[in-house]
């Protein structure tokens, strides 16, 4: 297996772009680009856009931007396993990920849809470096985890998409009082618990997809006294 065995310039049918200086500025539409990673990899990637086009209400999106997929570096990138998600442009819809603090509530509901597909998916809050994308990799079994990435997925959705307030708020420690709100945000949704039952996980990311994904930045966002714990 070939870390570069796979080229690819569209995923979910979608053109994938490159926005980066000195080819384009981020946060822009960018340029066509191809990449790389193994096949099988790129078999996850095509099935959680697709996956994604359905759940969104824009549907399918019209570019994909990316900073990268197989690079010439240690760790999942390096073995064609990963890939970075700086933007998505929907016709009339586009998230930029560096936007986080302004497009909540679609950032986490996009988020959910990539946690269905990928095991290991770093955000906006999980440090400095990953505001300015996604990255995801397969390097981990999709599923309920306590590690620190999927604690802060979880606490934000909780505060942020359904205003829980609780010790620490989202700074990734998985106590009582994250536990507690996410016990309320599943009975809310309807969601079976536990959460380490992955039928149950998948069901909690489907909904919280929706949620998110169905409710604007400006009717979503919080009270001055509300907002995320910066790290």
């Amino acid at each position: 297996m070939s870390a570069r065995e796979h080229a690819f310039n569209t995923v979910g049918g979608v053109p994938v772009h490159y926005a980066r200086q000195p080819v384009a500025a981020y946060g822009t539409i960018g340029v066509p680009r191809t990449f790389h990673c193994t096949h099988n990899f790129f078999n996850k990637l095509d099935a959680c856009f697709q996956e994604l086009w359905r759940a969104s209400p824009h549907g399918r999106a019209n570019a994909v931007v990316s900073a990268g997929a197989q690079v010439t570096k240690p760790g999942a990138h390096g073995n064609g396993r990963a890939f970075d998600i700086d933007a998505i442009f929907w016709g009339g819809k586009t998230l930029v990920t560096r936007q986080f603090p302004t497009d909540t509530n679609y950032y986490l509901g996009v988020e959910a849809v990539l946690r269905k597909h990928f095991g290991v998916v770093l955000d906006y809050n999980y440090n400095a470096a990953h505001q300015d994308h996604f990255h995801v990799d397969d390097t981990v079994a999709v599923g309920f985890s306590r590690a620190r990435s999927h604690t802060l997925f979880m606490q934000a959705v909780c505060y942020h998409i359904f205003g829980k307030r609780f010790r620490g708020n989202v700074d990734g420690d998985f106590g009582s009082g994250t536990q507690t709100a996410l016990d309320e945000v599943c009975a809310e949704l309807g969601v079976a618990t536990p959460l380490t039952v992955l039928s149950n996980w998948n069901s909690f990311l489907d909904r919280v997809a929706a949620r998110g994904m169905g409710v604007t930045a400006a009717s979503s966002r919080l009270p001055a006294d509300h907002q995320c714990t910066r790290r």
